[in-house]
């Protein structure tokens, strides 16, 4: 026999207690807790149901502050399948994380990107703790990305490489949409000549058509005699 700790057992007890402990807080809330204006309500309709789940909680517009002290917690709402647009669209930012709301239970709830500027960038990233792994495990497009309005230094200190940007479709039609000069990208990125021509820089048409300054552009892009692969270039200009 075994004298080894069953830590998956011995976890699987503890948050089954935690979950007991919570329903029978729920069980036990006293009527005197309610508030005045809950009192009036059930006077004027005792016939309306009572809360019973985090989803009845929400429908009876509480404040998530109010559901906390009822027992509930992150957990709850997403063991209950709630839609995170359902948590998004009712509640700030600042409610939501103080309620104990992270990253794992939105991504549970189905959170997409689109919802994210809801969040200031101190809290996504001491709070929530984003990077580039966690934005593209979501699905994150290049232009939802561009969408988001993160300036140079950030999408490089959330890990968003050449190579992470290259591979989520970044090249010189779609750098265009995050608005940063093609010096920025020179000097936050600092792409090599094989990348520059594999992101299409080197194209006079797809540069003409995407927006860019080609005079910028041919003061930035390395010298026209250089190699790339063994080969000279043979630029479109």
């Amino acid at each position: 026999m075994s004298l080894l700790p069953d830590f998956g057992g011995d976890r699987e007890i503890a948050i089954g207690a935690d979950v007991e402990a919570r329903v029978r807080r729920r069980q036990l809330q006293p009527c005197s807790n309610l508030s005045y204006g809950e009192k009036v309500i059930r006077l004027i309709s005792p016939l309306t149901p009572k809360a019973n789940t985090f989803t009845d909680h929400l429908n009876h517009n509480k404040k998530l502050m109010v559901i906390h002290d009822y027992g509930f917690s992150p957990t709850d709402a997403v063991q209950e399948r709630i839609p995170w647009s359902k948590i998004n669209s009712r509640y700030s930012s600042t409610d939501i994380l103080d309620f104990g709301f992270r990253w794992e239970h939105m991504v549970a709830m189905n959170i997409i990107p689109a919802q994210l500027p809801a969040f200031s960038w101190i809290q996504q990233q001491h709070i929530l703790q984003l990077d580039a792994a966690k934005l593209l495990a979501i699905r994150m497009t290049i232009t939802e990305l561009a969408q988001m309005k993160y300036t140079t230094h950030q999408l490089v200190e959330m890990g968003f490489d050449w190579s992470v940007l290259a591979r989520l479709g970044a090249n010189v039609d779609t750098w265009k949409q995050f608005k940063f000069s093609i010096q920025d990208i020179k000097r936050n990125w600092s792409p090599t000549l094989s990348q520059w021509v594999s992101g299409g820089f080197y194209d006079k048409e797809r540069i003409e058509k995407a927006g860019w300054a080609l005079s910028d552009v041919l003061d930035t892009l390395p010298a026209m005699t250089e190699r790339c692969s063994g080969r000279v270039l043979r630029l479109a200009f």
